[in-house]
């Protein structure tokens, strides 16, 4: 179920997610905004750790093969990645990143909601990963940003207090 108008946003849409370009983009912006300097920090911790965790720990552990190699008969629009399947690294990306500015600010963080399941979505679409690939990827985000901003959120207590971790 594919129009050629739907090929190129999703192309499009998916690239934003490449090497996690637009949510280190968007965390360095954030960065030069005083009242979100905290949120752009945190934001580009929860990049790398979930980068992290995804493409090092995570893939190789499980090693699910791509939906695309499996059946190669199916034409990509996008190059075939090289890395396993499980989870989406653009999702995976995208709700920790998200997750991050929702909790720093709502609004915000509903658009950034928006961009990551559109995202999330043209993965699918792409037919680089399967449905468990994308639902994993927004488990272990929204994971590693809770996981992330609790941490974060004792060193900022210590900090304020003078006590040294």
């Amino acid at each position: 179920m594919r129009t050629p108008e739907l090929d190129r946003i999703m192309v499009f849409i998916t690239s934003w997610g490449n090497a996690g370009f637009l949510w280190i983009v968007i965390g360095f912006l954030l960065l030069l905004i005083k009242q979100y300097q905290k949120c752009g920090f945190t934001l580009l911790c929860a990049y790398k750790l979930s980068t992290y965790l995804g493409e090092t720990v995570i893939k190789p552990l499980i090693g699910r093969v791509r939906p695309c190699n499996r059946f190669p008969d199916i034409p990509l629009l996008i190059h075939a990645p090289h890395s396993p399947s499980f989870p989406s690294g653009h999702t995976m990306v995208g709700f920790s990143c998200a997750t991050v500015i929702f909790y720093f600010d709502r609004r915000l963080g509903i658009l950034s909601y928006i961009i990551a399941f559109s995202i999330a979505f043209s993965r699918l679409y792409l037919f680089v990963h399967y449905p468990t690939d994308v639902l994993g990827g927004i488990y272990y985000g929204v994971l590693c940003a809770w996981l992330l901003l609790l941490g974060m959120r004792t060193i900022y207590r210590c900090l304020r207090s003078g006590k040294i971790i």
